[in-house]
């Protein structure tokens, strides 16, 4: 700040505002009282530099505006502010406001300049003007800085942040940065801004009533402004003090770099907005104008920029006529001598000279409308660069502005050449910029081209530090030793940790390739297929290691004809997955080419993300987008359903290559995708993998008949290749009786392959229909290999193990050599725990201590292990001397799981099977119960004892007396004999305070037995009505896992299964040599099927997205046709009624705000994107139109000019056809 401390009078009596004899005026503008000397010489001039001092300031912190017009009480956030010298560095400044003040680095700044005092704009200017300055900064992180004041152009510009900020509800994150630079010296209420001697700094803040009447300055600061710079040259009642440091600091703020990876030379963008303005207005233009900083002047706006408009629309033409009719202008508004006059001409024809650098803002007097002000300010930045066309594309996707980028850069006149915008693409995808990157493949960018394995590596090593994914690195490289960048090696065990070791993801298939920093493109697909093609000839020992790590993919590849590549719009879809990123995702999605195994892994990704996450937000997005991308895989199904059946089937069954070898069936049941596993299409499937080879059309109980009579299954049991050996009998012979072409055509729309039928083609039907006959023995396996037939056998065999386990605990359980019984019952649990054994060798995951892993979290397969290992510990105390009956105790409690594990084949049934759900619910809930009540049985147990039975050492007794009655007690067993005896004798003595002991007594029967125990269940009823709906689709889901599981079960039951175990063995090592593996549930499907359900598929996913699109169009289509019938319902009625033109001028002001606001609706469904976001952004548009129109409709009864006939309800539109 400065101080002036050199009184020099002044002799000017046009600035005495009142009688100063006693106390005359300095130069400076104070009183003589308020300086510490008088100078030397009176007739000095007075001078900034020779007659003030530097002092620190004591004006900063923070503003409580009191009083201001348009807040709500509570509404308005306290301002910052600060008093600083007018020779202050830049530098200083801004340090002062990214580090104390905390604001981020603009990416656009707007100097508003123009007229100071106050002056009237047309209505529909103003409302353009305050609309499209607020839009041109909240889409571009911009700055606005302003003089400050509350008054001309800046009042204007607070107001538009201050019905922004209300509109928005104050949030902190969608603030705009108005910064006003006032001079100090003209402020009104200097000494509120100031702080005493002795106080402390900062402790409150400033007081600043807009309230109070009487000014001591003549400016006031503006309350919507969210910063002042306040600058001080040590003058009072002086303008115009702060225009070279405002100047400075403009300057300081433009020599910064846009982003950090801004190309060299592209810094912050600034724009000089020009709204009215006197003569300092035409020189601040003039100096922007000269050091390369583009204007925009609002036209019909008044005095200096109307002048200013004129000269630059005329400038192609400028003449004589139009310099004097320039001078004319100047004199009209400004009454300049004749110096000043030529001077400011002077200026104004240097600024039409670049005419780059001017543009003219000017609303449509016809219509109302306009260019929005936000694209001119942009275009206006743009023009400045022109020919630069990279510089342009930089700013707009600094800007995120995608219009101006697809109206002012991707022009037909412009043409891009091969790579031109790799750079642009990698900012698009690094910076999240979906609608970018879909401009750029839309204008020719190939992602094919561009996404190589190093730039893929380099996207993966730009991730921000606070990500979940940075986070997940970290883990990773820290157990290696050295430093390691990121590699797409560590990407792929994230993949597969996310995916629970099911998903084999692409990068993990060769660490050579993808475990390099950056990945070397030296490593051709010729290399990797010649590596694949010697591990042939490694020894069947080599590739036994392999099949145990389960490192097979390559040959599980070349099965299904399809060998894993690197696919760029899926390596894309994943990066994006991976950080959580919802539109780009979305975007590439509706690219990908197997659109519901993509929906299934980004759901499970995103779900295991979230277990993962502890930010609660965060965790919220992550699942809310799982479920997006559940529904979707959901749509996209009905549609395939709908189109086929059998090919969605296969489609759900067959593993996929390009997405790690998982089925859709396994992704979805790992990602716990209960309602997408519910859905008819699954079930139907499911279903069918459930029967095998059976038809549906047998009856349910024959079937029963049919499995112990084996002879009758051939002749009596009907399959479905027999129906489809009818069907297709039945087409054979039309075609012969009709020499008709057979037209195949596998995918809608493809190219049908026709066969000739003729003479010859007669033998070759027949012999097809005669190879589809199934002879006997293969009906008897298909029958028997059935996961019904199995599940049957299996539980019989099993209630048979139950029953002789029964027998032998119940009667020949005895100290004498093991029975032949007994070695059988052995070996039969032996048989069992092969099969447990089998399960998790032959598991789908990758690590074999994660398949062991994967096994115990499942609940039936921890009551398996405990039985197991209780059944081995019987056992071997059965065989030690004298311990006969501690083997019986565990053998007798290890029956009981045996028992619990048959619950699992009631799981399969409709009725049984949710009820299951909801009791594993319900004990969960009790486990919390118990808790509770453990504690009040602790505390009256040990109370009880304490004051009844004093002194008692025994552990039995004391055990007893806390657990034992007060368990029992809790279900109404009193004890009464112990509490009250008839006789006490030594080993049973009387109780002491027995009335104590009874009175306890009552208070715990009632905790317990009346309070707690009721509470259990009504939680327990809660919990039925809470789950009883979604209990059947966690049943569903649950049904999966048990038809996968007997899908891939040996046919022979236990104790049989060692036949197949053995057979399975030998079988298991020939396959190993041959490379041959697959799932049960895997169809055989040839190279040339799988393309055209490929295809199929993603043809079905557009039907899906285009009718989408659609409804969403159709319907808001709708609601602006209702809308706009009852604006025009409520014009017509408003220019009948009204005849007062001041009145009727008000209501066509709402009116045009109303048809903007329509019109906004219209541009919005013309660039409307597929997000549900921004649907929901145009209802709310829609919602306010809709008040402005009630508050037309309540202004015109409260002014008695409303029609009689009533008016139109504009409370309700409905979503389907707008009306109400």
């Amino acid at each position: 700040m400065r101080v002036c401390n050199r009184f020099t009078a002044d002799k000017k009596e046009s600035i005495f505002l009142y009688d100063h004899t006693e106390d005359p005026f300095c130069q400076c503008g104070k009183e003589k009282s308020r300086h510490e000397h008088q100078s030397d010489d009176p007739s000095e001039p007075w001078s900034v530099k020779t007659h003030t001092s530097e002092s620190p300031t004591n004006a900063y912190g923070e503003i409580q505006f009191v009083g201001a017009a348009g807040w709500g009480q509570g509404q308005q956030k306290l301002r910052k502010y600060v008093r600083v010298d007018y020779e202050t560095d830049p530098k200083t400044l801004m340090d002062l406001i990214q580090k104390q003040w905390n604001l981020d680095q603009p990416k656009l700044l707007i100097s508003v300049t123009g007229g100071a005092k106050d002056f009237t704009l047309n209505s529909n200017l103003k409302d353009v003007f305050r609309k499209g300055l607020i839009e041109a900064a909240r889409s571009t992180d911009a700055w606005i800085i302003t003089g400050g004041s509350n008054s001309g152009v800046m009042k204007y510009v607070g107001e538009a942040v201050r019905d922004y900020a209300i509109a928005e509800g104050g949030s902190a994150t969608t603030s705009i940065v108005a910064i006003g630079i006032a001079t100090w010296g003209i402020l009104d209420q200097q000494e509120a801004l100031t702080r005493g001697k002795g106080s402390k700094l900062l402790s409150r803040p400033a007081i600043y009533r807009m309230d109070q009447q009487e000014q001591t300055g003549p400016v006031r600061l503006d309350p919507n402004h969210t910063h002042f710079i306040l600058v001080d040259d040590g003058t009072t009642r002086k303008f115009v003090k702060e225009i070279k440091l405002r100047s400075d600091l403009e300057k300081q703020i433009s020599e910064q770099k846009v982003t950090p990876e801004s190309n060299e030379g592209l810094n912050i963008p600034t724009v000089c907005v020009v709204v009215g303005g006197g003569p300092n207005t035409i020189q601040t233009v003039n100096r922007a104008v000269g050091k390369g900083t583009p204007c925009l002047i609002i036209d019909q706006s008044g005095r200096a920029a109307n002048i200013l408009a004129y000269a630059f629309n005329n400038h192609r033409t400028y003449s004589e006529s139009v310099r004097g009719e320039i001078k004319k202008r100047l004199l009209g508004e400004f009454k300049f001598s004749d110096s000043d006059l030529d001077k400011h001409q002077h200026w104004i024809e240097e600024c039409i000279e670049k005419p780059n650098l001017i543009n003219v803002y000017k609303l449509d007097a016809g219509s109302g409308v306009s260019t929005d002000l936000d694209r001119a300010i942009l275009h206006a930045l743009l023009k400045a660069k022109k020919g630069i066309r990279i510089d342009q594309l930089q700013l707009a996707m600094v800007w995120n502005r995608v219009d101006v980028a697809k109206s002012e850069i991707f022009t037909d006149d412009n043409h891009w050449k091969m790579g031109e915008l790799n750079e642009s693409v990698r900012y698009a995808i690094e910076h999240d910029l979906p609608r970018f990157l879909e401009l750029f493949i839309e204008n020719g960018v190939s992602i094919y081209d561009y996404l190589t394995e190093e730039e893929l590596t380099v996207l993966y090593g730009k991730i921000k530090q606070t990500s979940l994914l940075s986070r997940l690195l970290k883990g990773i490289i820290e157990k290696k030793v050295g430093e390691y960048n990121v590699t797409l090696w560590m990407i792929g065990q994230i993949i597969q940790q996310l995916t629970m070791d099911t998903y084999k993801p692409l990068y993990l298939s060769n660490k050579k390739r993808f475990n390099q920093e950056y990945s070397l493109t030296a490593v051709s697909e010729k290399e990797v297929l010649h590596e694949s093609d010697n591990s042939d000839h490694r020894g069947c020992s080599s590739r036994l290691f392999a099949i145990l790590n389960h490192n097979s993919q390559k040959s599980e590849e070349q099965q299904s004809g399809t060998q894993t590549q690197f696919y760029p719009i899926r390596e894309l879809f994943l990066y994006a997955i991976l950080l959580n990123r919802r539109e780009m995702a979305r975007k590439l999605w509706e690219r990908i080419g197997e659109p519901i195994a993509a929906a299934l892994t980004a759901s499970k990704m995103l779900k295991a993300m979230a277990c993962k996450e502890s930010d609660q937000d965060q965790k919220k997005s992550m699942m809310e987008h799982a479920d997006i991308y559940e529904k979707l895989a959901i749509e996209v199904l009905k549609e395939c359903y709908n189109q086929g059946e059998d090919r969605t089937n296969d489609m759900m069954k067959r593993k996929m290559p390009n997405w790690g070898q998982a089925t859709c069936l396994d992704m979805a049941f790992k990602a716990k995708n209960k309602k997408f596993i519910a859905q008819s299409a699954i079930q139907n499937l499911l279903k069918e993998i459930w029967m095998g080879e059976i038809s549906d059309e047998n009856n349910y109980w024959k079937l029963w008949l049919y499995m112990f009579l084996p002879p009758m299954v051939a002749f009596f049991v009907r399959f479905r290749k027999n129906e489809h050996r009818k069907e297709f009998q039945q087409h054979a012979e039309t075609a012969n009786e009709h020499k008709l072409m057979v037209v195949r055509s596998d995918i809608e729309g493809g190219t049908p392959v026709t066969e000739a039928v003729g003479e010859h083609g007669d033998s070759d039907v027949n012999n097809r229909v005669g190879s589809l006959f199934l002879s006997v023995l293969q009906n008897l396996k298909l029958f028997y290999n059935a996961p019904i037939i199995k599940f049957r056998f299996n539980v019989l065999a099993y209630l048979a193990f139950l029953f002789l386990f029964s027998l032998i605990i119940l009667t020949e359980f005895e100290e004498e050599p093991v029975r032949p019984k007994e070695w059988f019952l052995i070996a039969w649990v032996v048989s069992l725990c092969l099969e447990e054994f089998r399960q998790i060798a032959q598991g789908d995951i990758n690590s074999p201590i994660d398949r062991i892993h994967h096994w115990i979290s499942d609940f039936w397969n921890k009551v398996d292990l405990a039985t197991l290992l209780l059944f081995g510990i019987g056992v071997t105390l059965r065989r030690i001397p004298g311990m006969i009956g501690p083997a019986r105790i565990i053998l007798a409690l290890d029956l009981i799981g045996f028992y619990m594990r048959l619950l699992q084949s009631f799981s399969v049934s409709e009725r049984l099977g949710p009820k299951l759900i909801m009791i594993k619910r319900m004990m969960e809930d009790l486990l919390f119960l118990g808790c509770i009540l453990a504690v009040v049985l602790i505390s009256y147990g040990i109370t009880s004892q304490a004051i009844m039975f004093p002194n008692v050492t025994d552990p039995l007794s004391l055990f007893k007396g806390i657990f034992y009655k007060s368990f029992f007690q809790m279900y109404g067993v009193i004890f009464w004999d112990d509490i009250q005896p008839e006789e006490c004798t030594l080993d049973s003595p009387c109780p002491e305070y027995s009335w104590m002991g009874i009175l306890l007594l009552g208070i715990y029967i009632m905790l317990c037995n009346i309070l707690l125990l009721n509470l259990l269940v009504a939680m327990v009823s809660d919990v039925f009505s809470k789950i009883e709906d979604n209990a059947v689709d966690l049943w569903r889901l649950q049904q999966y896992e048990v038809i996968n599981e007997y899908s891939n079960r040996p046919a022979i039951p236990p104790p049989l299964v060692l036949i197949s175990h053995i057979k399975s063995s030998v079988d298991f090592y020939r396959n190993i040599c041959r490379r041959e593996t697959r799932s049960k549930l895997d169809p055989s499907l040839t190279d040339e099927r799988v393309k055209q359900l490929v295809l199929w598929e993603r043809n079905n996913a557009d039907k899906f997205i285009t009718n989408q699109n659609y409804k969403s169009q159709h319907n808001m289509e709708e609601r602006m046709k209702v809308t706009g019938d009852r604006v025009q319902k409520m014009s017509v009625m408003m220019e009948k009624q009204l005849g007062d033109s001041d009145r009727l001028s008000t209501i066509e002001h709402q009116l045009v705000k109303t048809n903007e606001a329509m019109e906004g609706i219209r541009k919005s469904l013309i660039t409307t994107e597929r997000s549900s976001d921004r649907l929901s952004k145009i209802e709310h548009q829609m919602v306010r139109s809709n008040k402005a129109m009630e508050w037309i409709m309540k202004s015109l009864i409260t002014n008695k000019l409303s029609s009689e006939e009533e008016p139109p309800d504009m409370e309700h539109i409905d979503s389907g056809s707008g009306g109400r």
